[in-house]
């Protein structure tokens, strides 16, 4: 069986990211699955479509 092609086209990433970062913001507030929460972010910032480029990354 072939690789799944799990990508997000970007609009509706932008609107799955929204909603995303509402409930990451408030489950922190309350302490909610902080350990859970912490992984899916970083899964959200490595599946972003458009990363945002860090100062360090400049050449």
């Amino acid at each position: 069986m072939g690789s799944v092609d799990n990508r997000i086209p970007a609009l509706q990433n932008a609107l799955f990211s929204e909603a995303f970062w509402k409930f990451a913001s408030m489950a922190r507030q309350y302490h909610f699955y902080d350990e859970e929460v912490a992984r899916m972010e970083q899964s959200m910032l490595d599946m972003n479509p458009f990363p945002h480029q860090r100062k360090d990354d400049v050449k």
